[in-house]
């Protein structure tokens, strides 16, 4: 994936057939991880923090339906199109940043699956097949965060 140009709010990326296909694919699919609940404190016995805690996690799941619905958006007809050289995918400068948070929200969804962990194993050998297609989405989600964000320069 690599940026073809930015001129008037429109980012162009071109990506070879494959890596279209599999973008494509991420944004159809999404979400792949529950939303889980958030804890805002782990110790505080005061009743307010729950109610706290509702409100926020239901913000969240408005917001992670809001960014599947978007999702589908970004896969239209008018977003990828072929050409002889690859496939050229157009977004506003809107389109890509609800983007970087549809990816960002795999990477960060796929991490808590495997349980947060500090690091993540360089053995994939003792990783379960569900633990290893996560890991997988996360490699997958930050090769196109990254080459999202090494373009902004």
């Amino acid at each position: 994936m690599k940026l073809a140009g930015s001129k008037d709010g429109l980012w162009q990326y071109l990506l070879p057939p494959n890596e279209a296909e599999v973008l494509a694919g991420l944004l159809k699919k999404f979400p792949f991880t529950n939303l889980d609940p958030v804890k805002i404190t782990r110790n505080d016995p005061d009743p307010k923090s729950r109610e706290r805690e509702k409100v926020l996690n239901e913000a969240l799941a408005e917001h992670r339906k809001e960014l599947q619905r978007l999702a589908q958006n970004l896969v239209g007809p008018d977003k990828f199109k072929r050409q002889a050289d690859g496939v050229r995918l157009t977004l506003s400068s809107e389109e890509r940043e609800t983007l970087l948070q549809i990816l960002n929200d795999i990477r960060v969804g796929c991490w808590r699956a495997l349980g947060e962990p500090e690091e993540l194993q360089a053995d994939l050998s003792q990783t379960s097949g569900h633990d290893h297609a996560y890991r997988n989405l996360m490699d997958i989600a930050g090769y196109f965060e990254g080459s999202l964000i090494v373009t902004e320069s």
